[in-house]
This record gives structure tokens, C-alpha cells and sequence, in this order.
């Protein structure tokens, strides 16, 4: 079955088309927007791609231009579907700078779809692939969502099977790829230029800013890196080459195996080795040093929780993966406390690493089979069926005392996480999404975690640390869900002093204020003006948002000052028709007829306002400005 991507945005034209198409022979991946069509063409690689041509731009570009600039974009053929069945049909006109393979004005009249998608799909196998895309051709023989952490798992599986292929994840518009050989990595490549090469030779001080650009030139033609980096001056060539080769390698695989949002996908197959450079390394230190570097701890904790009071033992599997496992000198140390006799919660908290580093460890030689887990003490030298021995005991290991500045500073931030709003403790503005509240919450969670703290003595603040735990589990619980969201925001909106609404308060409109007061700040007035726009159609009868929508016109509407001025005058024209004593809007009419050199006429509105304000900040700061 030929697997199709279907990207459209009206509900029900994609079930109707999702069950039309499955009932044509092919597997469909339907989804409704076009962030998330990116993310399944990058992983699962389909062969033919249905598209709504009324699907919202990506950072302003139709998704058809992102598809079509992705490495496999050119030879999928890509169908854009319209909405002819509405009645709403843009016809041919929309899709001629696209690029598309076929335009179809009405995807549910019949006999016009799928016998073009099978013409398309019969064109597109007649031509011989070679290299990566031979191998991506086949279809994936693993997929899935990159929530939870799977891919540490499926990188264990491809270690032990010792499969060829290529590892894609995608979330967004980023595309990853990892190459694998025999089971282990030997190459990785990436859409963003922060994932390349050159930027990593940046990070590790090879190559200056000046030098990145033009070896990222050199490469996109062709050069060899060796080549590319002797022109800018650079000499690293032999096992000094390859060591920094294999060090990019580990290092970009280990933000893959952290990954948290996106797909993923493997495909079986090594014809891409005649196009790829192989870099042979240890295949499973990778995922040791993504547990370490990039992982949460308590995820990491959380595989282990089960056997906290059982007894490791090192597996036979551990003598075997040795080489492939690379395991340091400390590591080594630990892994030969695992003994059958020493419970795994004494190992963690008193054995020869830190915490952290001793929960990474029994972390991954439990994932790769290099421990096993009794339920009593074992003998010396005996396996999980033998006969009980008695336990050794750890004498708990002595803590250094807390620097005295870290404490303060850590006292001094947990309160302010516990006394402030579920958006304040997290550092969030109120218009964030969701995927920033995952991300300052797993940030946030860590640092404050007692167990980042392990080595030293905590007990006068762990109490405290429990108690920003708490607070940031409840934060998350609630603004992670978008209705236990509205509700709050609800709340929170009505406990606040917010001056100048003349309506009950709207929760969309306030955070599409929000968000307009944050772009205002930064000085990004177009993104100012569309989230005070929004506010006001959110909300029409409110005179404050016509106020913000009148400045960020005035600061930022291009044209000359009189233009501006008359644009803003517009608006505020509306905030004073439905409140004539607004503030705002009274003291920003004063400051355009001081930009105007209209002083006396700004100082009479600014006397106005003081009349009914003797106490107004912003009216004096105005009239100070018209007394110079």
C-alpha cells in the first residue's frame, strides 16, 4: 500500500476524503494544519501528497515552497485540492507559483481524485532511485510520536538487530536524519544550519564566526570538509579529523534521542552508502550521554522507580557491549558495585558516582540488558536464580554543605515561584502556548529538583524545593489543558486591577492584548498591531484595546507622520465614541499634536485629563514633554 499525506483545514471535507482515499488502497496520514504536514512528510516520507491550497502560511511560505525545498521534495508528487464542493472554489490562478503536480477544483466529485493521484503515483515508481532515496523509498518499518523518549529504545533494538537504514525525526520544519550501519551511527545531517558541521566546529572554537559561512558554502558544492576547511585556514585532517567527525556525530545524535516533540521514522536499507561518509563509533555510548547531557532526571528516574528495592546484578550482555558501550573510568568503578548484593536504592544514593551519574548508568545498562534485577541478595558469583546471600551495606556518603550564595539565591527564586501566578512561577508570559509551558516547565522542574542538588546537604531547604515542586506540577496540570487553561485565565483576569475595561472580561481578546503589549515592547509593530486587532474583533465594545491599536498604528503604520497620525486618529476616534473620558486615548491624541507641533492644542487635552487625573503619571510625563 502506497502511503498518501492529506493536509486540509475544513473537518469535514478531510474525513470524507481520509475514508475516499484508505478505500482507494492507501495508507493516509490526515492531519489539519500545515506545521503538522511538515513534521509527517519529514518522517514518514510518503509517496504522494494531497494538499488544501487554503492551508494557513509557515512563517509566511505556502507549505507547498517548504515541501518542495525538503531533500525528498522533488520527486513526490504534490496535488492541491480546492473547496469547489463548498462552492468556494479559488480556482487554477491560486496554485500556479506552487509547484504542484495537479489542481483539482472539487476533490468529491467523482472519478476526478484518485484516478490523478494513481497517474501521479505510476509516474513517480517509474523512475530508478539511488543513494538515501532508494533507501527511503521503501516504506518505514518503525514510526511513531516522539513523546515519551522512544527512540533510546529503538536505538538499543537497531544496536542488537544490527540494521542498516536511516533514522528521520522532524518536528515542525526541522528535519533530522542519522545515519546507521551494522547497527551503529555513522553520519547525521540536518535542515537547520545550527545542526551542520561547520556550526559545531564554531561551538567547539575550530572555526571562528567569519570562517563558519564560507566552509558552509564549500560543502553546499561539493568540497570535501578537509578541502573546505584548508581554505579558511584550518588544518585538521587524519584521526584528528575523524575524532571531531565522530565527536559531531555523538552530539547531534544526542539531541535526537532527547527529543520530546515531532515524529520519527527508520527505514531499512543501505543504499545510501554510496552517498554518505561513514564515521564508525562506540553504537551505544550515545544514548548514555543523551541520559546525561539532555534527558530530565525524573524521566530517567522513572525507569528505575520499579526496582528501587531489588537487588542489580551485571548480565552476561554486559562483558559483550563493553566496547560498544565505551563507559569511562568512573563508570566502570559503579557498574562494578553491581554485584546482586547491594540494593539498587543504597547504589544510587551512597555507590561510587554522583546521583546523577548514577542514575544514567543503572538507566542505560537497564535498557541494554547490561542488568538484571533480583528480589534478594545473590550469592558471589551466581545469577538471578541463585541462592540468597546476605546484603552488603553502604555507610551513606557524607555531603558538602551548600554554598552560601547558591542557597540564597535558590531560597530567594522558590519564593517567588510559590507566592506568584501559575504563569509567573513558570517565567511565562500569558500568551504563551503549550509548547512553551512543557518546556519552561521541564527547565524549571530540574533546576529546582533536590536531586540536582545531591552532593551537597539540603536539609534545610528541601522543604522549600518540595514545595516549588508542587507548585510547578500544579502549574503545569492546569496550564497544559487547554480548558483547565480558560478557567484559570478566567480567574486570573478577574482578580487583577485591570484598568479602564468598560466590559466583562473576555479571556481571548486579554490574551491577544497581551500578546500585542509583549511584540509593542519588543519594537514588533506589525505583530503589535494584529494581536490588538484581534483583540478588538474578540471584543468591539471595549474602548482600552481601540487605545493600544491607536499607538501601535501611530509607532508603527508605514507612511509619513501625517499619515500615521490620521490612521491612529481613526481608531482613537472609536476608543473616545465609546468612552470620551479614556485616558489613554486622550493622552495619546496629545502626544500626536506634540509630534505635530500642535503644543497648544496637546496642552489642552493634557489639562483635561489632569482635571479628571490630578494623579495621572502618563498625562504629566505628556506635559512635560510640551513644556520643553
Amino acid at each position: 500500500m502506497k502511503t498518501l499525506l492529506l493536509a486540509e483545514s475544513h473537518p469535514p471535507t478531510l474525513e470524507h476524503l481520509t475514508g475516499l482515499l484508505s478505500q482507494a488502497g492507501y495508507t493516509v496520514r490526515a492531519v489539519n494544519d500545515a506545521v503538522m504536514a511538515l513534521e509527517h512528510f519529514s518522517a514518514d516520507n510518503p509517496d504522494v501528497v494531497v494538499l488544501g491550497v487554503d492551508l494557513p502560511h509557515v512563517e509566511g511560505q505556502h507549505v507547498v515552497h517548504l515541501l518542495r525545498s525538503h531533500s525528498q521534495g522533488g520527486r513526490v508528487p504534490i496535488v492541491a485540492i480546492d473547496k469547489g464542493h463548498l462552492g468556494r472554489a479559488r480556482g487554477v490562478g491560486s496554485v500556479l507559483d506552487l509547484k504542484v503536480n495537479a489542481y483539482i477544483p472539487d476533490p468529491l466529485k467523482p472519478g476526478e481524485l484518485v484516478p490523478r493521484l494513481e497517474a501521479l503515483v505510476k509516474a513517480a515508481q517509474a523512475v530508478v532511485l539511488t543513494g538515501v532515496a532508494a533507501t527511503m523509498s521503501r516504506p518505514a518499518v518503525a514510526t511513531g510520536e516522539l513523546k515519551g523518549f522512544p527512540l533510546p529504545a529503538l536505538l538499543h533494538s537497531l544496536y542488537r538487530l544490527r540494521r542498516d537504514g536511516v533514522l528521520v525525526v522532524a518536528w515542525r520544519g526541522l528535519s533530522r536524519r542519522v545515519y546507521f550501519l551494522r547497527g551503529g551511527p555513522v553520519n547525521f545531517d540536518a535542515s537547520a544550519k545550527q545542526d551542520a558541521f561547520p556550526r559545531f566546529l564554531r561551538e567547539r572554537q575550530v572555526l571562528t564566526e567569519a570562517q563558519e559561512q564560507p566552509v558552509v558554502e564549500a560543502l553546499a558544492s561539493g568540497m570535501r570538509i578537509g578541502a573546505a576547511l584548508a581554505d579558511v585556514g584550518v588544518e585538521a585532517v587524519g584521526e584528528e579529523l575523524l575524532t571531531l567527525l565522530r565527536d559531531f556525530t555523538r552530539d547531534r545524535l544526542g539531541r535526537v534521542l532527547a527529543m520530546r516533540e515531532g515524529r520519527y521514522a527508520f527505514y531499512a536499507g543501505d543504499e545510501f552508502s554510496s552517498e554518505v561518509a561513514s564515521v564508525e563509533q562506540p553504537a551505544l555510548a550515545p544514548l548514555l550521554e543523551a541520559a546525561r547531557r539532555r534527558m530530565p532526571l525524573r524521566v530517567v528516574a522513572a525507569g528505575l522507580r520499579a526496582h528501587l528495592n531489588e537487588y542489580p546484578v551485571r548480565s552476561a550482555d554486559f562483558g559483550r557491549d563493553l566496547q560498544a558501550m565505551a563507559l569511562d573510568t568512573e563508570d566502570i568503578k559503579l557498574a562494578m558495585q553491581v554485584n546482586g548484593r547491594i540494593v539498587l536504592r543504597d547504589l544510587l544514593a551512597h555507590g561510587r558516582a554522583e546521583l546523577r551519574a548514577a542514575y544514567t548508568l543503572l538507566w542505560f545498562l537497564r535498557l541494554t540488558g547490561g542488568v538484571t534485577f533480583s528480589p534478594v541478595p545473590l550469592a558471589s558469583g551466581t545469577d538471578v536464580l541463585s541462592a540468597s546471600a546476605a546484603p552488603d551495606v553502604i555507610a551513606p556518603r557524607k555531603r558538602k554543605p551548600l554554598p552560601p550564595e547558591t542557597a540564597a539565591a535558590l531560597r530567594e527564586e522558590a519564593v517567588r515561584i510559590i507566592t506568584r501566578s501559575y504563569f509567573g512561577g513558570l517565567g511565562l508570559h500569558i500568551a504563551a502556548d503549550k509548547e512553551a509551558v512543557e518546556r519552561a516547565y521541564h527547565e524549571t522542574a530540574m533546576r529546582f529538583h533536590p536531586d540536582t542538588y545531591a552532593e551537597f546537604d539540603i536539609s534545610d531547604l528541601r522543604d522549600l524545593l518540595d514545595q516549588v515542586q508542587e507548585k510547578l506540577s500544579a502549574s503545569y496540570r492546569v496550564l497544559s489543558v487547554d480548558e483547565k487553561r480558560r478557567a484559570y485565565l478566567q480567574y486570573f483576569f478577574s482578580r487583577q486591577e485591570v484598568v479602564g475595561r468598560a466590559t466583562a472580561i473576555n479571556v481571548d481578546a486579554e490574551i491577544a492584548l497581551r500578546r500585542g503589549e509583549s511584540a509593542l515592547k519588543r519594537g514588533d509593530y506589525r505583530t503589535a498591531i494584529q494581536g490588538f486587532e484581534e483583540a478588538v474583533s474578540l471584543n468591539e465594545h471595549e474602548p482600552e484595546y481601540y487605545s493600544y491599536l491607536a499607538w501601535a498604528k501611530y509607532r508603527g503604520s508605514p507612511g509619513s507622520l501625517m499619515q500615521r497620525a490620521l490612521a491612529a486618529r481613526k481608531v482613537l476616534k472609536q476608543a473616545l465614541t465609546l468612552d470620551p473620558y479614556l485616558e489613554r486615548a486622550q493622552i495619546i491624541a496629545a502626544i500626536i499634536e506634540i509630534d505635530l507641533d500642535d503644543a497648544p492644542l496637546a496642552r489642552k487635552k493634557l489639562m483635561k485629563v489632569l482635571e479628571l487625573n490630578p494623579y495621572s503619571v502618563l498625562a504629566r510625563a505628556a506635559l512635560q514633554k510640551v513644556v520643553k
